[in-house]
């Protein structure tokens, strides 16, 4: 009897939907998607009309992965760096040829003049240094000059914090004036000169920025050179002012002519020391006898990210050497090392990514 009940009941329900759904003019009825089979006699013997719902799962697509173009710029670029430094690896790394075009090398404390434009006429307000890096007790002069210089002034500041050092004026001379700061230990590392002059009545700024340092090492002398095998060794003597790793730097010219830039790193510590540089057979003129080294820098090497580098000064502005024994050196090809070698094939590498 309760079946009966909802039978009906269920029978009243439909009849309603089915009336006011037609109200509404509702001309077509969507059959239902999908029927559920709930009792295992339907699963057993199905309706031709029934739609047995499969849950599928649905396979993820997988994005294809990113083609990563070789940028062909930089493969050129890694080629022509590959093929300079299998030119350079003809000859070891502390000897290196060098000739009157590396002007970095026969100039590494240059300072390059600074203009200022005087109106349309060509003229200019110039200030020269003879260097960039100072080192204690090296004086700073300017040399300023100009078309119708006149007064100068001029002031010295720490290029960090802008407070001013000291200040000077002078007047030109034949439109050139020179103004001098005395040395001082004091001094931070960088500093800013400000350039006031007068021009023909009008006021010109110009600026220019330098380095000022105390010793880390002074060089002292050399002793004369001698053949070891295949280099010509050159013993260099430093008082050093604070240990650390150190980078010494020098040219070796016969006449005016230059051979080859030298480097030597050794660890130095406090006092007299001595480090070797070091020239290759390769880079001498067969025969040569007599030779001198210049263009000293000494250099003491930044121990971590937080401690700059600094550079020491030296005694002697050139070393003569003479009687060198030619003769006597191995005159045996240089063999690049290890890692030399990975740095050149993976350059190689590099170029060849973008064939």
């Amino acid at each position: 009897m309760k079946k009966f009940y909802i039978g009906a009941a269920l029978v009243s329900v439909v009849m309603f939907l089915l009336w006011f759904i037609n109200k509404n003019e509702v001309k077509t009825l969507k059959p239902p998607a999908a029927l559920v089979v709930k009792n295992e006699s339907d699963l057993q013997s199905p309706d031709k009309n029934t739609v047995i719902t499969i849950n599928v799962p649905k396979q993820k697509q997988s994005k294809p992965k990113p083609i990563k173009k070789f940028d062909q710029n930089l493969a050129n670029a890694a080629e022509h760096v590959a093929m300079q430094y299998q030119s350079a690896l003809k000859f070891p790394p502390y000897s290196q040829p060098l000739s009157p075009l590396d002007e970095d090398r026969l100039k590494p404390n240059q300072f390059y003049p600074v203009s200022s434009p005087i109106g349309e006429s060509g003229n200019a307000l110039t200030v020269s240094l003879a260097q960039y890096r100072f080192v204690y007790p090296e004086d700073i002069t300017l040399n300023i000059t100009a078309q119708n210089l006149g007064k100068v002034s001029v002031e010295l500041a720490n290029t960090d914090t802008k407070a001013e050092i000291s200040s000077k004026i002078s007047s030109a001379n034949n439109d050139a004036a020179s103004v001098t700061f005395k040395g001082d230990e004091s001094y931070p590392r960088n500093l800013q000169l400000f350039v006031e002059a007068n021009v023909a009545g009008k006021t010109i700024p110009v600026v220019a920025q330098i380095q000022y340092m105390p010793p880390s090492a002074t060089l002292i002398d050399f002793d004369n050179a001698y053949p070891l095998n295949d280099n010509m060794i050159t013993t260099a003597h430093l008082k050093v002012a604070k240990s650390g790793m150190y980078r010494v730097r020098a040219n070796l010219y016969s006449d005016t002519t230059p051979l080859a830039h030298l480097v030597a790193k050794k660890k130095l510590t406090k006092g007299s020391q001595t480090l070797d540089l070091k020239a290759h057979w390769s880079v001498l003129p067969e025969g040569v006898t007599n030779m001198r080294l210049s263009d000293f820098v000494i250099e003491r090497m930044s121990p971590s990210p937080g401690e700059l580098n600094s550079f020491g000064n030296t005694e002697i502005t050139e070393f003569e050497i003479t009687d060198f024994a030619y003769d006597s050196l191995q005159q045996l090809p240089y063999q690049a090392n290890e890692q030399e070698r990975m740095s050149l094939e993976f350059l190689k590498g590099l170029a060849n990514e973008g064939g």
